[in-house]
């Protein structure tokens, strides 16, 4: 036959699939007008012209088509010389040719009276599969599984037509006798089209009782995931081991806890990263941690904190015994980021470089940049679990540890092209395996005003709704945020906090208070951003991290960028690394001068501070008063321990705290305190304690 044959078998409704009813009218309304024209007709191909453009058939089908048009999608004047062929059917000018790809077109051995499945279950899997690529395998043996278990395909053959009808799309997909593989149309997007084609082909392959032979690795990969589905006996015992250690913790009374019991903990921990719950493994880590400093006496921890995690772990713990299939996968969290190499360059900007310790000992910097053509932030980290490396400090990250085989002081002031990047989720790059090519300028005004326009806060009372409207335990402390300067006022020192507060203002005059903690960690960021101040420099936008305390949501700042005085140039400060670059040569300047402290007091009297009623009548009394009962083991409540717990209880029923109400009169009405109950009083204390902070924000119509 002619394979031109092959479009006769393409009727409305696949066309429909392939393109849309509106582009389908508008081909026929061409063809009434004779504007389809056959220009060719060869062994290979047929050329048509259709409304002055260009279109190319071949033997592979429709999915194989070509037009010169500028449209990216389907385009009617393809659809239009397919409905040419309707009506004018050509008859042995052109066979198939015998020399095409059996996976795309099958031969004419291969097509047993027009017969789409026994087309489809002629295909050679292992010629498939190269094709398709390793990803799609995956996903289409994870489709094919879904499937078996739900039983929710319906095939159904309508005469050279198979049309198959899946969950993942509101139209069949349909394959047309003579196309091949390639010929499979459906409306499914262009990522996951092979994916699902691959799987719908498997299952027909299935249903029919013919060998299909996926790859060993697939197979193995799907079968360590099926295994994560669900806890094993060894899990489960692990689990109830971690639970007796919480209890004997709190039994024993935490201010009585031994390096003993640490090491206990860093045992849990193994097991648990060995039996594939990392995340559980990273929380007894920490634990471990702070047991560990508790036992040293160390000045930073308190009991609170380890009270809270305790909490926050109980809860893990429980929700992985309850939980199954993918929210167990999810529970189980990653051994390790995993990075994936990205065949393509990234042109990226500097945005600011934040060096960050925890109480846990845990180190590092993290890099952040901006990519003006995708408008998307990407970062990467240097890290490391303790201090024990003295090579690894601020000054050795910023002057001599290689990123990317090249200095971080270098890559945070110019433009550079990072080639071949490793990406993980969430658009972290992995700080090896990638190389970079410096350019010889930085930022421009254009890509600073691309950026303003399209990122950040320049509106303290839009600013003011995303953070109220943000989930602080989601993430929100792992964001930056920039803050686009209009009017700035000059620092000022909150002796009662401790802390350097940098008013901003918008258009409207609200006050944005970014603050920097005194502390030996970041005073150093309190020194720059004076030294800042003093320069003629003109500070644009402000990158920040947003830091919980108490009931105060902050914002800390960590880079500027400003415009310089003399160039109009744009760069980058980093508070936490450009220190020496900032100090002119020869002068030794400190971060306030004495003759100015005076000034300084008169405005600390001009920062309000407002009490949260939630937060200092019933979180901090409550967990003071668990405080008092898990340090010393002493789980019989006194007098006075009752008559606290009952004006608690009291103060609950009258702001509407109920559920925390009800744990409270747990407390009391249970002698010896049961520790699960403690364990619940403190982990509702911790959710209300997220849900209620104020922000540092003045919007000026709610002064009072």
């Amino acid at each position: 036959m002619s394979w031109s044959e092959i479009y006769l078998n393409y009727d409305q409704d696949a066309l429909a699939v392939y393109a849309n009813v509106g582009v389908i009218r508008r081909a026929l309304k061409d063809i009434e007008a004779n504007k389809v024209k056959l220009i060719e007709h060869n062994q290979s191909y047929l050329i048509f012209e259709v409304d002055n453009q260009q279109v190319k058939l071949t033997p592979q089908g429709i999915q194989a088509a070509k037009c010169s048009c500028p449209a990216s999608d389907h385009c009617k004047h393809i659809i239009a010389s397919v409905l040419w062929l309707h009506e004018n059917p050509l008859i042995d000018k052109a066979k198939v040719n015998p020399s095409c790809d059996t996976i795309n077109q099958p031969d004419e051995s291969s097509k047993p009276n027009n017969d789409p499945l026994a087309e489809l279950l002629a295909i050679e899997s292992s010629q498939l599969f190269k094709t398709v690529g390793k990803a799609n395998i995956r996903l289409a043996y994870q489709l094919l599984f879904d499937w078996l278990q739900n039983d929710v395909i319906t095939v159904q053959t309508q005469g050279v037509q198979l049309r198959i009808q899946v969950s993942l799309s509101t139209t069949p997909i349909i394959y047309t006798a003579g196309t091949g593989f390639a010929g499979i149309i459906s409306e499914l997007p262009d990522k996951q089209k092979q994916a699902v084609h691959l799987a719908v082909i498997a299952y027909l392959f299935q249903q029919n009782q013919k060998k299909w032979v996926w790859p060993d690795q697939i197979v193995a990969e799907h079968e360590q995931k099926n295994q994560q589905d669900q806890l094993c006996d060894d899990e489960i015992i692990l689990i109830t081991q971690i639970q007796n250690q919480i209890n004997a913790l709190i039994t024993h009374g935490l201010s009585h806890v031994s390096t003993s019991q640490a090491n206990q903990l860093q045992l849990l921990n193994m097991s648990a990263r060995a039996q594939g719950l990392p995340k559980l493994a990273a929380m007894l880590r920490q634990l471990c941690q702070l047991v560990e400093m508790q036992a040293n006496r160390h000045f930073a921890i308190e009991e609170q904190e380890i009270i809270l995690l305790l909490a926050r772990l109980t809860v893990h713990l429980q929700t992985i015994l309850n939980s199954q299939g993918q929210q167990l996968v999810n529970l189980r969290g990653k051994q390790k980021r995993q990075y994936q190499t990205d065949k393509q360059t990234l042109d990226l900007l500097p945005l600011g470089a934040y060096w960050w310790q925890s109480k846990t000992g845990a180190q590092g910097v993290t890099f952040y940049f901006w990519h003006p053509e995708h408008n998307q932030y990407y970062q990467t980290t240097l890290a490391r679990s303790n201090n024990a490396d003295i090579n690894f400090n601020r000054y050795s990250i910023w002057n001599s540890i290689s990123l990317w085989q090249s200095m971080p002081n270098m890559l945070m002031r110019k433009r550079f092209s990072l080639n071949n990047p490793l990406l993980a989720e969430g658009n972290n790059l992995s700080s090896t395996g990638s190389s970079v090519v410096l350019k010889s300028t930085g930022w421009s005004n254009q890509d600073y005003q691309e950026f303003r326009a399209s990122n950040g806060f320049r509106n303290w009372k839009e600013l003011s709704r995303y953070l109220e409207n943000s989930d602080v335990s989601e993430g929100l402390f792992d964001q930056v945020i920039a803050i686009h300067v209009t009017n700035t006022q000059k620092p000022v020192l909150d002796e009662i906090k401790q802390s350097l507060v940098w008013c901003i203002k918008d258009n409207q005059n609200n006050q944005l208070l970014l603050r920097l903690f005194w502390d030996g960690i970041y005073t150093q960021r309190i020194d720059i951003l004076n030294l800042f101040i003093r320069t003629a420099h003109q500070p644009l936008t402000v990158l920040v991290k947003c830091i919980k305390n108490d009931s105060n949501l902050d914002l800390e700042p960590f880079a500027i960028i400003y415009k310089e005085s003399k160039t109009d140039q744009i760069n980058i400060a980093n508070l936490d690394f450009d220190y020496e670059w900032l100090y002119p040569k020869g002068k030794n300047y400190k971060a306030f001068e004495a003759s100015k402290e005076p000034i300084l007091k008169k405005q600390i009297a001009q920062i309000n501070y407002q009490q949260d009623p939630i937060a200092t009548y019933i979180i901090k009394p409550t967990m003071a008063l668990l405080e008092a009962i898990t340090s010393s083991g002493r789980l019989i409540l006194s007098n006075a321990d009752k008559q606290k717990i009952n004006q608690l209880q009291y103060q609950c029923d009258t702001l509407g705290l109920t559920t925390l109400s009800h744990t409270l009169n747990k407390l009391a009405q249970n002698q010896p305190i049961e520790i699960k109950h403690i364990l619940q009083t403190a982990y509702l204390c911790q959710l209300m304690n997220n849900t209620h902070y104020q922000l540092p924000i003045v919007i000026k119509g709610d002064e009072t």
